[in-house]
């Protein structure tokens, strides 16, 4: 009531340097209480009628003189949220604007004009404040964007920001702030009979994972209807906005009171197919002229299209291209599948700036459909095998979750086929398929392998050729209608992760998480998108500056003592101590040995057979550093038994298998395998015989990554390969 807005009005006009206290002897001030009660609204994802009702029972526990908001408008002014309309509505049928979303009047003519309006048939759109957006995630992050930009190149040479765009963008007198765009061709989720489409964005100067971090990630607008979005409504203002922004920039102002100037500069935006032809305006990817980035036509078989191989390249499209033709009314055959205009092209470049999610072309895309082709192709019983042979795999904690059976992969999620591909798929079309059709898919499979994540540039070079065997025989194993335009646009992911970074940099893994996370905020049917909005923008008041450094997320080290299966110690003590003295470490006899369940390094986490609690994903299979490898890799596989530290060293005990001398070339008997292609597959995956080990001690820092243990075809042996990126988000 009135009265009520008078007092919430009185408490944030007289607390403006927020320090009255919520009564007088309180040790809160009034701000400080009220973040601490939206901070637990938020933990228990109350409603706006909890939050009064919890204002209103809170009240009754403290004194009389509380100064406690009444409502919870009054509770958001105090810590300075905007309260003000963050949605506007739109007719779903001529798109005119509403003033309300009870409007009856909208356009002559249109079939929902001057009647009763369902809230269903009424488009939401919220459009953020874009320089807000970044100002305030870039000062949440300064130091880290301050320290990642100079390093970047030795800390991760596969980020967006090695790429040749990036170094395009840059200005060596003037910092800048890089931003990659996302928006999804299908709807992340449904709300309430309509569908959601954020548009999502990320500071590329803020080191993954953590620019995925729900802390980090904007949202510059988003749609939430019962059709795709319009273009031009969605994009108008955005666009305008970074426009603006790209003359302006934008000042930080730090901790020490100097300022830092930022040009503002889109670097790329990812979409899935779908996405891709809406926000682009080209042609789908089941037409003709479909491929966003060369002109190849395409074929008909019936009524589908398809596009073969052939080893002269079609002549790429063009920024001109998309301008030029965009503006002419040409027939479709002679437009190269450009439709008409967009508004991304007045801030980016086409199509050097696109960039094609791996997440939906490969994981859920192509792969799936080379495992539905499988499914036809193998017996039953050898399905049955197949499923025993990926359940047999036990994979790090990391992953959150452990394979189903490949008879249930219709109900698959995308990671599951993501991590089958990059991790399993070698060793199971070595023992499944036959020899020719495995070594058909290993091309492929060391294509993609490679484009997710890489260590050194110099491993892309000649990536392409594994591909263009695969394409070009592709065939030759699955008839010509396996030639979809979806395996046409691999050819241009060598360029992209030129142009942008490897494959996991430009995901959309993180984006769809975020917003299966962001979405529980909301509840009931209406006023959907006015829930998701506030409550976003309410989190971002909340969150606090960032503290992190490079050095915590990538070297940091500690140890947890905690949960340590002491009986496993005890029976192999004599072990351990023999170890001890072969490596030369003596005891202090005033200073026990102090030993640890689990060791983390950075963002690396990994567990030890002595952590009680560590359940059925297994973290302590790892590669150790090893000079003396018998073949020359470089590591060995080692199981952990537990860490220990003495004389402020730190040290694991260890069962260290030797590698064998072994390829995947030996499971693929009637049919040799190219040189380089097998060169390829010994740097990812390395054997060893299960029953041969022996303890040893090295220090912490020789171990590497945690890896993944899998069955090979001769008994007793078994072959692994190392997790090098266990943080992509899902």
């Amino acid at each position: 009531d009135d009265d009520d807005d008078d007092i919430d009005e009185f408490i944030f006009s007289c607390d403006m340097n927020n320090q009255t206290k919520l009564f007088s002897s309180s040790p809160l001030s009034i701000r400080e209480s009220c973040l601490v009660i939206i901070k637990l609204a938020r933990r228990l994802n109350l409603n706006k009628n909890d939050i009064k009702n919890l204002l209103d029972g809170i009240r009754h526990l403290f004194p009389t003189d509380v100064k406690l908001p009444r409502t919870v408008k009054g509770l958001m002014k105090v810590i300075g949220f905007d309260c003000s309309k963050q949605v506007d509505y739109y007719c779903c049928q001529c798109l005119s604007h509403l003033n309300t979303p009870e409007q009856l009047t909208c356009t002559d003519g249109c079939l929902f004009n001057d009647k009763r309006r369902p809230f269903m048939n009424v488009i939401e759109l919220a459009t953020n404040n874009v320089k807000d957006e970044i100002f305030s995630t870039a000062k949440r992050y300064i130091n880290l964007i301050n320290e990642y930009y100079i390093r970047s190149k030795d800390i991760l040479p596969c980020d967006a920001l090695n790429g040749s765009i990036y170094e395009r963008l840059g200005n060596t007198n003037q910092r800048q702030l890089t931003i990659m765009l996302h928006t999804d061709g299908a709807p992340v989720t449904k709300i309430g009979g309509k569908s959601l489409w954020p548009v999502q964005a990320t500071i590329l100067e803020i080191p993954p994972p953590v620019r995925d971090h729900i802390s980090a990630v904007m949202v510059f607008a988003a749609w939430l209807g019962g059709s795709h979005p319009s273009r031009e409504l969605l994009w108008n203002s955005i666009v305008e906005q970074i426009h603006n922004l790209y003359n302006d920039g934008i000042i930080i102002k730090l901790h020490d009171n100097t300022k830092i100037k930022f040009n503002i500069r889109i670097q790329l935006i990812t979409f899935d197919l779908p996405a891709l032809a809406l926000n682009c305006n080209i042609v789908q990817f089941n037409g003709y002229d479909a491929c966003p980035f060369c002109k190849i036509h395409g074929y008909a078989i019936g009524t589908q299209i398809f596009y073969a191989y052939s080893q002269t390249p079609s002549s790429h499209k063009t920024d001109h291209d998309y301008i030029q033709l965009s503006m002419l009314n040409r027939p479709r055959f002679s437009s190269s599948g450009i439709k008409g205009p967009t508004p991304l092209t007045k801030i980016m470049l086409f199509p050097s700036q696109i960039a094609v999610d791996y997440m939906h072309l490969v994981c859920s895309g192509h792969f799936k459909t080379l495992i539905t082709y499988w499914n036809h192709l193998l017996l039953p019983h050898v399905l049955d095998q197949a499923s025993n042979f990926l359940q047999s795999i036990t994979l790090p904690h990391s992953f959150g979750y452990q394979f189903m059976p490949l008879t249930q992969y219709t109900n698959w999620k995308t990671k599951m086929f993501r991590d089958f591909l990059l991790y399993a798929s070698p060793i199971f079309v070595i023992t499944f398929l036959p020899d020719t059709l495995a070594l058909h898919f290993l091309h492929y499979f060391i294509y993609i392998r490679v484009l997710h994540f890489y260590q050194h540039k110099d491993e892309l070079h000649d990536i392409d050729r594994f591909f263009d065997f695969y394409y070009e025989h592709l065939a030759e194993h699955y008839g010509p209608k396996s030639e979809l335009c979806t395996v046409h646009i691999h050819t241009h992911l060598l360029s992209q992760v030129n142009r942008h970074g490897s494959l996991s940099m430009t995901s959309c893994f993180p984006r769809e998480s975020y917003i299966g996370h962001a979405i529980k905020w909301c509840q009931g049917k209406k006023f959907i998108l006015e829930q998701f909005i506030t409550w976003y923008k309410i989190d971002r008041t909340l969150y606090p500056d960032n503290t992190l450094n490079i050095a915590y997320l990538t070297q940091h080290e500690h140890f947890d003592e905690n949960y340590l299966d002491k009986a496993i110690v005890r029976s192999l003590n004599d072990t351990f101590l023999k170890c001890c003295e072969k490596k030369h470490i003596k005891f202090d006899g005033s200073m026990p040995v102090k030993r640890y369940a689990r060791y983390f390094r950075g963002l690396k986490k990994f567990h030890s057979i002595s952590y009680v609690r560590g359940g059925y994903p297994i973290s302590y299979w790892v590669s150790i550093k090893s000079d003396s490898c018998p073949q020359n890799h470089g590591i060995c596989f080692g199981e952990v038994i537990y860490y220990f530290q003495t004389d402020n060293e730190y040290y694991a005990f260890i069962k260290h298998y030797k590698c064998l001398d072994k390829s995947l070339a030996n499971g693929l008997l009637s049919t040799p395998v190219p040189q380089n292609l097998l060169d390829r597959l010994n740097m990812y995956y390395h054997f060893f015989h299960d029953k041969k080990f022996s303890y040893k001690i090295v220090s912490t820092c020789w171990i590497t990554n945690v890896v993944i243990r899998m069955p090979w075809i001769e008994p007793n042996v078994s072959v692994y390969t190392e997790v090098h990126l266990d943080r992509e988000h899902d």
